[in-house]
């Protein structure tokens, strides 16, 4: 009788009745995605800038106005997620966690993918499925993997990949033909248009390749050419893209590793102890990519590594038959801990995710080994019960401690994103207000909102104006930062104000004001200096009441209250006036610098911007005039001005200032 044989008579048959095997692992498919999807919304809170970006590239995608090989935005980032994301969008519509649901699929495909690997890797293991169920278990629950299959980024696909080619060339080389070649070198060839870390994938399968091949050299010459070529014709296209442009090539990579260059062999060696550490005691800081500090294995799963590192000592004769089989995990887990070890922030989660599926073979095998002298049945029930507390002890990090932790609302742009679906909702049914800086509305998930949002959504830039109702026939919202809250609760009396605090110090970070259908603004009831064209009307302008220096700025703020839209877009002038000067210095631009301009102005609603004026240096001291007006900035032509006793037809008077 031969050493599987006799291995196989020694345990209980339920550890291997393939029906059993079969059923738990649909089932562990089914906990998997379950764990992925549930309460994908709220967990992870907020909506950080790297998810928003992906959905932003995938809609222009998706509506054919890009079609990108390579991203190039920000230091650059292969295309194949944006892809997938776009295809995600054709088939569901496009909807803001489009990107999650995405990623989460693609972390339930790696538990599968990982049995088959595992499978197929250790066939000559006596206990192979087991070994793979447990190594897919475990993959199931881990924290590593669950944070990132529920974050809406590509890294979540180079697993995937990973683990896909580890089983692809253990199974090509039990049967060496050409085709199982060609295939595996399609699946590296596609790989490498997931993420910059997975560009360790071809030494990956270059080491594979080696450690599994067998026979001639002339046949593995032969099947090794067939796997390249195949891999070469498939990523051809961005490959003829970096040759083009070859700054692109290095570009990320540069920019993520300056710090451990510049600190030479000593950041390198401090990197490999970082990366080595996080596995089992201290493990990445980022409050969004980990439960802060976690290693990637719990106690309970580092005990089980250890005995999984023993049972790669074969003990009896025929163990050293699956020397191929250990050497492979082993080379695949660190060639995936490479992208961490050579940039900057060791230990990085997110870039050494790669590795997450070799990690948990180590347990695995630990459990196999365990089962080779588990015979009774309150050993089975202690052995999965230590299984039980390690999947609750990854589950209550992630569902309890990980969205708690100390660091989230930054991480993770909790506030901004707070403000953004709050007016996001308001304009399903009303009106919502997104009053934040330059910064805030060039932020991807505001882009993102705007492009995805068909209903009544206005992006102000408080920096440069202030918008509001002047009155109501809907419910109104108005999420702001904090910083425009005192002037718009001081426009808009009686308004509901609910105050968001930042975390995990406490100040005001920003506020949702609400109003109701049939809200009167005190501005809308306020008389208008002039009315320009037949749209909006200028309110009164508060202007000083001491002497102005010569050679001084005189900001002007303006007040408009809009009657009906604008056909085009204006720009806004103010004119100081002089005795028999018709202009003796002005100021004039876009309303709000154009991040609001006229043409998206509403009916019933009052807009506030300055202008500055320059008071020229030799100006004589006297009085002077202040004359406001709009003209088409395409054609010079002005608005005609309505004013009791206009002095001018296009240009309305406002009022004087002396001038010292």
């Amino acid at each position: 009788m031969n050493v599987t044989a006799a291995a196989d008579s020694e345990k209980p048959a339920s550890w291997s009745r393939p029906s059993a095997i079969a059923l738990a692992l649909l089932g562990l498919v089914g906990v998997a995605a379950l764990l992925r999807v549930w309460g994908l919304s709220q967990l992870p809170p907020g909506y950080w800038y790297d998810e928003a970006h992906k959905s932003v590239v995938a809609l222009a995608i998706s509506r054919g106005q890009e079609f990108p090989i390579y991203v190039t935005d920000y230091q650059g980032i292969e295309a194949g997620y944006f892809w997938l994301l776009a295809g995600w969008f054709r088939l569901f519509g496009p909807s803001v966690y489009g990107t999650r649901y995405l990623a989460a699929v693609l972390g339930t495909a790696a538990v599968p993918l990982t049995y088959w690997a595992v499978a197929t890797t250790y066939s000559g293991h006596p206990r192979a499925r087991l070994v793979a169920l447990a190594a897919a278990g475990w993959l199931t629950f881990l924290l590593w993997h669950l944070v990132w299959s529920r974050l809406g980024f590509e890294v979540i696909s180079v697993p995937l990949f990973s683990i896909a080619l580890l089983g692809l060339m253990a199974w090509a080389w039990r049967r060496p033909q050409a085709w199982p070649f060609a295939i595996a070198g399609a699946v590296l060839g596609l790989s490498l248009y997931t993420n910059p870390a997975a560009r360790v994938l071809p030494l990956q399968s270059l080491v594979t390749f080696a450690l599994f091949s067998y026979g001639s050299w002339r046949r593995r010459v032969q099947l090794g050419l067939i796997f390249m070529a195949s891999a070469a014709l498939v990523f051809a296209p961005l490959g003829l893209f970096f040759l083009r442009n070859p700054q692109w090539f290095v570009a990320r990579a540069a920019f993520t590793s300056s710090v451990t260059r510049a600190a030479g062999w000593s950041g390198y060696a401090s990197n490999v102890v970082k990366t080595l550490l996080s596995i089992n005691f201290q493990g990445d800081v980022t409050p969004r990519h980990n439960l802060s500090l976690r290693p990637a294995l719990e106690p309970i799963s580092s005990a089980w590594m250890v005995v999984g590192l023993a049972s790669l000592w074969p003990r009896r004769p025929g163990g050293r038959e699956l020397w191929r089989a250990h050497a492979a995990v082993l080379g695949c887990l660190v060639i995936n801990l490479l992208p961490g070890i050579l940039t900057d922030g060791a230990p990085a989660f997110g870039r050494t995710l790669g590795a997450a599926p070799f990690l948990v073979m180590l347990p695995a095998l630990g459990v196999g080994l365990a089962a080779s002298y588990v015979t009774t049945q309150a050993g089975r029930a202690l052995l999965f019960a230590t299984l039980a507390v390690a999947a609750g002890w990854n589950l209550w990090n992630y569902f309890y401690q990980y969205p708690r932790q100390p660091g989230m609302f930054d991480a993770l742009e909790i506030g901004q994103w707070d403000l953004i679906q709050a007016a996001m909702r308001a304009s399903e049914t009303g009106t919502g207000y997104l009053v934040l800086g330059e910064p805030g509305l060039a932020h991807p998930a505001t882009r993102f909102a705007a492009q995805l949002q068909p209903g009544d959504l206005r992006l102000i830039n408080g920096n440069a104006c202030l918008a509001y109702p002047a009155e109501t026939t809907a419910p109104v919202t108005l999420g702001t930062l904090e910083e425009w809250r005192p002037a718009l609760t001081e426009r808009l009396p009686g308004a509901n104000v609910q105050i968001l605090l930042h975390e995990p110090e406490v100040y005001p970070y920003g506020a949702l004001i609400s109003l109701p259908a049939g809200y009167t603004a005190p501005a809308n009831s306020a008389p208008a200096v002039a009315r320009l064209g037949d749209s909006v009307d200028l309110l009164a302008v508060a202007l000083p009441t001491q002497p102005v220096l010569a050679g001084t700025m005189l900001p002007v703020t303006l007040r408009w209250r809009v009657v009906r839209p604008l056909s085009g877009r204006y720009n806004v002038f103010v004119h100081l006036v002089g005795p028999n000067q018709p202009l003796v210095s002005g100021a004039d631009g876009e309303p709000c610098g154009g991040w609001y301009p006229t043409s998206g102005w509403h009916p019933n609603e009052v807009i506030e911007h300055t202008l500055q004026l320059s008071v020229p240096q030799n100006l004589a001291p006297g009085e002077y005039s202040l004359a406001v007006g709009m003209y088409d900035w395409m054609t010079g032509v002005r608005l005609l001005v309505a004013q009791p006793n206009a002095r001018e037809p296009d240009r309305a008077f406002v009022g004087t200032i002396m001038v010292q």
